[in-house]
C-alpha cells in the first residue's frame, strides 16, 4: 500500500475541490494513503498570514511517502514556492507537478492556450465581435501567461488591432471583474466582448455590467475559463472551457501508484479541455436545465451552512471565555461528532514557551506581534484530542517528526487533511481530518480553522498580558539593583502592617541605613565598584531581616528597615551584627578584598551610617514616625561615620 503527499492552497475554491474529489474516487477504488497538506489559497492574503499559514508545509517529510503531488501555481507566496520545490527535488521522491513544469519532476496540465484560442476564435468569428477587452490572472501564473498569449495571438491571426487599453491585469477575483467593468464604464469604453481569463472574474464583470444596466450578452458578451460552480449558477450562465481536474487529480494518483520513479520524472501529460458555449456569449447549450438543480443545492447548502455556523458559534462562545489553550479541548470534543468524520486530531506546539518568548521580548520589540514564533522555535507537539470511529483519546508528546502517534490508524488506507491552526504568522499547531467529504465541505472547513487559530492568538494574548502586567506590577514595586523594595512596594506592604500594628497596639521600628562616602567611591573606583557595595549591603539587609520585616532601598545609598513588634534593642543588635559579621568584615580585619563571581577584586571598604526611631505604644502618625527616624539618621551623620542613633518613643 502506497502512500501519498499532496501540496496545495485553496480548497475553499471549488477548481482546488474537484482536483481532491478526482484522487478521493481513485483512493476509494484502489486504496492506498492520501494526506493532503493545504492552508487558505486566498493570494490577496498579507504576507504575515502567508507565513502562518504556508508552514503547514514544514511538516511534510518527503521521505514519509512514496510520491507526492504538487499543485505548485496554487503556493502564491514566491519564497515558499521556491523552497517547498527545492524540499521536494532534494529529496529524491517521485513528484507530479500540476499545471507547471517542474525540473526533476513529472507534469499534468492543462492545454489553456489553444483552449483559451478557440475561446476568442468562436467570439470573433461566430458572434461577429471586434472589440473585445481581456483580464488577465496574476502575472505569477503559468495559465494565466499561456491563456493572455492566446488572446494575443489570436486578435492577430483574425486581424483586430490590439488595443492595450482594453487589456486589464486581474487577479482571478470577483472584485477584478467588477472593477474593469466599473473603469470601462468610467472611461465610455464598454466593448462588445469580454474574454475572463477565469470564471470568477467574468462573474464579477457580468454582476457590474447588470448593475449599470448594460444586458448581457444583448449589449457586452462575456466568457470565461475553467468552469468552477460559479459559472453554472450564475445568471446568465457562463460561456467558459471546462478543465476535468478530477480526471488530472486521478491521474495523478494512478501515475504514482503504479509508475516508476524514472517514468514519474519523464511524465509530460496534457488532459483535454472541452468548450461550453453558453448563455453569457448568446450560445444556448443542449439540454440546459430549468435551474431547479441549481436552486435545490443551493437552499440544501444554505441550510447545511446555516446549521454549521451555529453550532461553531456555540464553540467559539466557549472559546473566547478560555484562559488556556488546555481550555479548547472540552468544546472542540462537543463539536467534533457532527463533522461527520471518523478521524480528527488536533495537535499544538509549545504554546507555553511561546507566551514566555513574548513576555521576554517586551520592551525590546515595537509590538508583541512583532515576537517571532520562530525564536521559540519547538518541533514538539502534543495531541490532546484524538477521535477515532466515535471514541476520544489524548495523547502526550509527540515524536519529533511525526505527525500522529503510531497507535493512530489515519495514515491506513484513508485520504486525511492536515490543515493549519495559526494567526498571522504565528503557527501554534495544526489538525488532521480523515474520512470526511473534504471537498464539499472546504469553505466551512477553512471558516473553522481560522476561528480556531484566532481563538488561540487571542488565549495566549490574555496570557502573555496577565505575564507582563505580573512582570510590571513587579518591576515597578522592587529596585532592579538589589531586589529590595522600592518606594512604592514599600509603601503596599508598609501601610499592611501600619494597619495591624495600629489594631494590634504593637511596637514598631524603622532604621534609616546610609552608605558612609559612596559618592567617593564612584569617583575613586567606578560606578561599578559603587553598584557592588549597594548590592552587597541589601543582601546584607535581607539576610538581616525577619521574614515579616520590609526592606527596601529608599534612594541612591539609602536603605529603610521597617520591623513591626520589635523592641528597639534585639533590632538593632541583630542588624548591627549582621553587619560586621558581613562581607565586609574579613577586609577590614586582613585588608584582602573580596571577589566577585567574574572574578573582579573589590577594593571598597565602605562604613554605614544608622538612624532608629521605635514607637513602643502605637499609634503614631507614620508620616511622623517616618520623619523621626530621618532625622535620627542625620544625627549620626553629623557625628561623623559609622554611627548609631536610636530615638525611643513612649
Amino acid at each position: 500500500m502506497k502512500k501519498i503527499a499532496v501540496v496545495l492552497c485553496g480548497m475553499e475554491y471549488s477548481n482546488q475541490q474537484e482536483l481532491v474529489q478526482g484522487m478521493i474516487q481513485y483512493q476509494s477504488e484502489h486504496g492506498g494513503s492520501i494526506h493532503v497538506f493545504h492552508c487558505s489559497g486566498d493570494h490577496l492574503q498579507t504576507g504575515g498570514y502567508k507565513r502562518g499559514a504556508f508552514k503547514i508545509f514544514d511538516l511534510l517529510n518527503p521521505k514519509d511517502y512514496d510520491g507526492i503531488i504538487l499543485a505548485r501555481e496554487t503556493l502564491h507566496e514566491k519564497e515558499m514556492q521556491k523552497r517547498v520545490v527545492e524540499r521536494l527535488q532534494e529529496s529524491g521522491v517521485p513528484v507530479i507537478s500540476l499545471g507547471a513544469e517542474t525540473e526533476g519532476m513529472g507534469c499534468i496540465e492543462f492545454d489553456d492556450y489553444h483552449a483559451m484560442s478557440r475561446m476568442v476564435h468562436h467570439v470573433i468569428r461566430e458572434h461577429g465581435v471586434r472589440k473585445i477587452a481581456y483580464i488577465d490572472g496574476p502575472k505569477e501564473y503559468s495559465d494565466a501567461a499561456k491563456r493572455a498569449q492566446a488572446y494575443k495571438d489570436v486578435l492577430e491571426e483574425e486581424g483586430v488591432p490590439f488595443d492595450s487599453h482594453w487589456f486589464f491585469k486581474g487577479d482571478y477575483s470577483v472584485e477584478a471583474g467588477t472593477y474593469v467593468v466599473s473603469e470601462l464604464d468610467r472611461m465610455h469604453r464598454i466593448p462588445e466582448a469580454i474574454i475572463c481569463a477565469n470564471d470568477c472574474m467574468a462573474a464579477g464583470a457580468i454582476m457590474e455590467l447588470q448593475d449599470r444596466g448594460y444586458r448581457v450578452p444583448e449589449d457586452v458578451l462575456v466568457t470565461g475559463f475553467d468552469n468552477v460552480s460559479i459559472a453554472k449558477d450564475n445568471s446568465p450562465r457562463i460561456t467558459t472551457v471546462d478543465c476535468d481536474r478530477e480526471t488530472m487529480g486521478y491521474r495523478a494518483c494512478e501515475y504514482l501508484m503504479t509508475k516508476t520513479a524514472k517514468e514519474i520524472q519523464k511524465l509530460c501529460v496534457q488532459i483535454p479541455t472541452t468548450q461550453i458555449y453558453s448563455e453569457s456569449c448568446g450560445c444556448e447549450r443542449e439540454g440546459q436545465d430549468d435551474g431547479r438543480e441549481i436552486k435545490h443545492r443551493l437552499i440544501r447548502q444554505s441550510a447545511k451552512t446555516k446549521n454549521y455556523q451555529r453550532r461553531m458559534n456555540e464553540v467559539f462562545n466557549s472559546f473566547m471565555k478560555s484562559k488556556k489553550v488546555k481550555d479548547f479541548i472540552g468544546p472542540v470534543k462537543e463539536f467534533v461528532p457532527g463533522l461527520g468524520t471518523e478521524c480528527f486530531y488536533i495537535a499544538f506546539r509549545d504554546t507555553d514557551a511561546f507566551a514566555r518568548r513574548m513576555v521576554r521580548s517586551y520592551g525590546d520589540r515595537d509590538s508583541l506581534q512583532d515576537a517571532a514564533w520562530d525564536e521559540a522555535e519547538t518541533e514538539r507537539y502534543r495531541l490532546p484530542i484524538a477521535y477515532e470511529k466515535g471514541v476520544f483519546s489524548s495523547y502526550g508528546e509527540l515524536e519529533p517528526g511525526m505527525l500522529l502517534p503510531k497507535e493512530c490508524t489515519a495514515d491506513e488506507n484513508v485520504v486525511s487533511f492536515i490543515m493549519p491552526i495559526h494567526y498571522q504568522e504565528h503557527f501554534f499547531g495544526y489538525c488532521m481530518i480523515g474520512h470526511c467529504d473534504m471537498a464539499t465541505e472546504a469553505d466551512l472547513i477553512k471558516q473553522w480553522m481560522l476561528e480556531l487559530g484566532n481563538a488561540v492568538e487571542s488565549v495566549l494574548k490574555k496570557q502573555i498580558l496577565q505575564n507582563i502586567t505580573e512582570k510590571l506590577d513587579r518591576m515597578s514595586a522592587f529596585d532592579g539593583l538589589t531586589g529590595l523594595y522600592n518606594r512604592v512596594g514599600f509603601q503596599i506592604q508598609a501601610d499592611k502592617y501600619k494597619m495591624y500594628a495600629k489594631s494590634s497596639g504593637r511596637s514598631l521600628y524603622i532604621s534609616f541605613i546610609d552608605i558612609d562616602g559612596l559618592k567617593k567611591v564612584n569617583d575613586t573606583y567606578g560606578h561599578h565598584e559603587g553598584d557592588w557595595l549597594i548590592k552587597t549591603i541589601g543582601e546584607c539587609l535581607k539576610k538581616a531581616s525577619r521574614e515579616e520585616e520590609v526592606c527596601m532601598r529608599f534612594g541612591g545609598d539609602e536603605f529603610i528597615i521597617f520591623a513591626p513588634g520589635l523592641a528597639p534593642g534585639p533590632a538593632t543588635d541583630r542588624v548591627l551584627s549582621h553587619l560586621a559579621r558581613g562581607p565586609f568584615a574579613a577586609q577590614r580585619s586582613t585588608d584582602i578584598a573580596p571577589e566577585s563571581p567574574d572574578g573582579h577584586k573589590f577594593r571598597a571598604s565602605p562604613t554605614l551610617s544608622i538612624g532608629a526611631v521605635c514607637l513602643a505604644a502605637p499609634p503614631m502618625p507614620f508620616e511622623d514616625l517616618y520623619a523621626v527616624a530621618d532625622s535620627t539618621l542625620y544625627q549620626a551623620k553629623e557625628k561623623g561615620k559609622a554611627q548609631y542613633f536610636l530615638t525611643t518613643i513612649g
